[in-house]
Order: C-alpha cells, then structure tokens, then sequence
C-alpha cells in the first residue's frame, strides 16, 4: 500500500447525502493478506465511507471519465468497490480491478446501504445519549454491519427501563429535531461535555442531538432526527456486567416487523386462533401435547414390560425389539434382561426403514465382543464397555433376529 500518499479528502463530512462525485486516481497497487486478488485504489477525495467506528464501510462503483468531457463516461471499464479502509488519513479503495494513475474518475456510492447506515447510527446516537443521561453508562462497543446494528452498555438495564428509553427516543424521533455535525475548536472542544468511545487526536467531529446526546463520531448522520422512522429494540443480552442490546431503525425495523408479521400469520393459520390469541393458543396446545407424552410413555412403559415377560425365561441370549421407546426406558429394560438371562441381552430400538439403536448388555462376559460382530455384519457404529455397550445400525428385524438365534 501506498502510505506516503496525502490524506483523502472526506466529501461524506461535507455532504453525506451525495451519492456521486468525482476524483483523480492517485494510485493503484495489488491488494495485500485479506485482499488479496483485489485492487487497492487511492483517489484525491471520496464519498465513500471507510470501515470505521464499529460501521461497515461504503460500497459502489468507481466509472473512468473520459479525456473529453463531450464524451461518455467508460462503463465498460468500471470497477466495483468491494471494501473501504482508513489508515493514517489515507482511504484505500478495494476493487474487483485496476485503475492507472491519474484517470479521472465518477465514483456512485450504493446509496440504499448508506442511507440505511445514516438511519441506524443516527439511532443509535439517539439511544445511548438517552442510556448516559438516565443511568450514566457508556456505550462500550458498537458494530453496525448491512444486517445488525448492537450496543454495549457499561452497566445493567431492566426490560422496563429499556421500554422506557425506547419510548423516549421514540418520541425523539418523531420530534425531527435537528443533528449537526460539525469540527469545533480546540478552545470550544475543551468546554464541550460530550461522549467518546476512545482517546482521540487531531480534529474531532461532533454530532449533536438537541437535549439528547453529543457525541464525537466519525461517520455520516442524517439531517433531523425524523429520518430515523422509528427505533425498536430486538434483543437484549446481559454481557461483561453490562447490557447488549440490538436495535432496527428505519427501513430494517419495517423489515423486522414484516419478517415476525408473516411468521405471526403462520403460526396464527395453523392453530387457527386469532392473532392476538395465538400465543394463548400455542400454550395450550403445547399443554396438550405434554399430557398426550406422558399418556404416550405410560402406554410405552406398559407395553416394555410385557414385551419382557415374552422373552423366554430359559433362552441365554435374548434381544427385544421396540420404536419410539426413550433410551432410559430401553437401559432399564436391558438391566432387567441382564437380571434374568445369562447371555448376551439386546435392545433394539426403531425401523427397518429407519435404522435402529442398540444397547448391548452381559450379566457374566464382554459386551465388546458382540458389539464388534455386530460391526463386522451390520457395519453398526457405537462402543462401550465391557458390561454395556450402545450404538446404531441399519439392517431388518429378520436378519438381528437370525444373528441372534445363531449365537
């Protein structure tokens, strides 16, 4: 990478609303370790937000303009941005290919991902100013990526007062109240109460949200706190002695509500009840189902223990074939069958369409050695030890029955 290269210009602080702009090529080198098989690309000035501040970066396409501004723009030989990184003021441009030096070119930003970025950090912002003025915590980690956008806190939050705070900001939202950005002085720095998620150097940007949060950030925000839409908290997580939370803003809180909409319609059909019933609905089902289980296991217990007043008392080696019997069931059973014959005891339990499971057992000898003749006949998988082993096998009922008979 070319680090002697002059600090990017950032056109995202100026107009984080623009979607295209225009910028020379400085230099183009083959990427490095994660980006290997790509172009870094470095121009004198770009819209494209760099991976930063816990956000995702920019994505887009970087078009060569031609010599001649009569001429059309060469879309042939576009390049696709497929990463954007900032090391010492310097941003860097992956690209699927190349670019020479010095070309001109029209760079197009995807501007669905950034504004919904602007949407989300800008809620976020809302949020955690919230969290520090209430509770006095700090927001210790941030990641907004194109699917999730977490926060974490320094101290605990109740569901209540999470309910609270998302009601306030809310409310925030539907205020529009005005977010600035801007680089104060040193001197107005100095007497400025704001946020910080680290030690910083050198200019510092501030974004601030009238009577709710001003906080040093990098990235692109929207104008009024209206183009948030609305803010809605999707999962909460103690974590370190502290709060994780997961927000949706905007258009991906649309896309969440729609996403649980369509799964509520679903549940909502099959267990034909009302919307606003069907967790009522599913509990009750669920209640039904448990009571039929323990009908289920009792009938099952039953039908063990006759299963084992069949087996003959005077054979050896006997084994027993059951479906859907639990595996503790199925060990008592082969203890009982151990109790009573000297030989090899077997439990099978399942199909010949499915396959069966298996606990091996021998009052006086080595469970072992059947279970490895089993393996060699049946290619059965399992092991154990000598007085018990278990495993697996597909095979049919008739042929475990005839290799048995044959011990």
């Amino acid at each position: 990478m070319n680090l002697s290269s002059p600090a990017t210009q950032k056109l995202y602080d100026q107009n984080p609303y623009g979607k295209t702009f225009e910028a020379q090529v400085l230099s183009c080198c083959e990427g490095e370790k994660s980006h290997k098989g790509q172009f870094d690309i470095i121009l004198n000035q770009t819209l494209f937000f760099p991976e930063e501040g816990g956000q995702t970066p920019d994505l887009g396409l970087l078009i060569p303009l031609p010599s001649s501004p009569d001429l059309p723009a060469d879309a042939s030989s576009q390049v696709r941005v497929l990463d954007v990184k900032i090391k010492s003021g310097v941003i860097h441009h992956f690209c699927d290919g190349p670019l020479a030096p010095r070309t001109p070119v029209r760079g197009s930003i995807d501007w669905e991902r950034r504004y919904d970025n602007m949407q989300n950090h800008s809620g976020e912002h809302i949020f955690s100013g919230l969290v520090h003025s209430a509770f006095g915590y700090e927001n210790v980690g941030f990641h907004l990526s194109e699917r999730t956008c977490s926060m974490d806190y320094s101290g605990p939050l109740t569901r209540e007062e999470i309910d609270r705070l998302e009601t306030a900001a809310n409310r925030i939202i539907f205020d529009n109240r005005v977010i600035d950005a801007s680089y104060p002085s040193a001197e107005e720095l100095a007497q400025l109460d704001y946020r910080s998620k680290k030690a910083l150097s050198g200019p510092v940007r501030i974004v601030t949200i009238p009577d709710c949060d001003v906080c040093a950030c990098c990235a692109p925000h929207v104008r009024r706190t209206g183009e948030v839409g609305l803010l809605k908290v999707l999962q909460i997580q103690s974590y370190k002695g502290g709060t994780r939370l997961m927000i949706a803003c905007g258009m991906r809180a649309l896309a969440d509500f729609r996403r649980k909409q369509s799964v509520l319609e679903e549940v909502s059909h099959l267990l034909s009840s009302p919307q606003e019933e069907a967790a009522m609905a599913l509990s009750k089902k669920l209640a039904d189902l448990l009571a039929l289980k323990d009908t289920l296991h009792k009938a099952s217990a039953r039908l063990l223990a006759s299963d084992l007043t069949d087996l003959d008392p005077s054979a050896a080696n006997v084994c027993l074939f059951e479906n859907g019997i639990d595996p503790i069931r199925l060990r008592q059973a082969v203890n009982q069958m151990s109790a009573a014959h000297s030989g090899y005891c077997a439990a099978f339990n399942g199909s010949d369409s499915d396959g069966y499971s298996y606990i091996l057992s021998i009052a006086d000898g080595d469970a072992r050695i059947l279970n490895e003749q089993l393996k060699e006949r049946f290619s059965a998988r399992g092991g154990g030890s000598a007085a018990m082993c278990q495993g697996s096998l597909r095979a049919s009922r008739r042929d475990l029955e005839d290799f048995f008979s044959a011990l």
